[in-house]
């Protein structure tokens, strides 16, 4: 599906990085408000991700570096580099100590939900957007509800399934079903969660 590209100035991007971006934002001022102690570990894993991503041009692309050292300020990793962000990010949040399996999976289905949202308004596709929203904000309705209690973990693996689950079959409304970076980022970062809960749940 051809995306459409803003320009801020002479800053040129497509609106899948505006939307993470915005993603980023809106999740950090949630937590923010909800859970302070969540907001910071969440703007450090989002700063080694950005960090990694920008500096992973040097690995891609080692002799353009050398020869032109300014190219780090202008260019990225691409799509490796973003895998190696995602890398990075998430090495971070496991090793981070008293970081809660179920915080992280609320700021991930948050992050998640303020893409979707915000992508569909830049790709002016209104009707997808209030369709997957009501039921996104639904599923993180719920999810909030049931982060807390006895039995939570169980529930936050169940519902980050059948969330992943959902913007699958989303996506392959709208483009078909083909898997895309942003699917397999669901599917590899919903494993990553359904792992750290239970690495936490054999600890305890």
């Amino acid at each position: 599906m051809h995306e459409m590209w803003y320009s801020i100035g002479s800053f040129t991007f497509p609106s899948s990085w505006g939307a993470i971006i915005a993603s980023f934002f809106l999740t950090y001022l949630f937590l923010y408000f909800w859970n302070r102690k969540a907001s910071d570990w969440y703007s450090s894993a989002v700063f080694y991700f950005i960090l990694t991503w920008k500096l992973s041009v040097i690995v891609v692309d080692f002799q353009t570096v050398i020869d032109h050292p300014l190219t780090i300020l202008y260019f990225h990793g691409g799509r490796v580099g973003y895998w190696l962000g995602i890398l990075a990010a998430l090495l971070y949040i496991t090793l981070k100590r008293g970081v809660s399996p179920s915080i992280v999976v609320i700021a991930w289905v948050s992050t998640v939900v303020s893409f979707e949202f915000v992508h569909h308004v830049l790709e002016l596709d209104f009707l997808s957007e209030i369709f997957q929203l009501i039921i996104n904000g639904t599923l993180f309705w719920f999810l909030l509800k049931k982060s807390s209690g006895l039995k939570r973990e169980i529930w936050i693996v169940q519902l980050v399934v059948v969330f992943t689950l959902l913007q699958l079959l989303f996506h392959s409304l709208n483009t078909g079903f083909t898997f895309t970076t942003v699917t397999w980022t669901y599917v590899v970062v919903m494993i990553y969660l359904i792992a750290l809960c239970g690495r936490r749940n054999h600890i305890e």
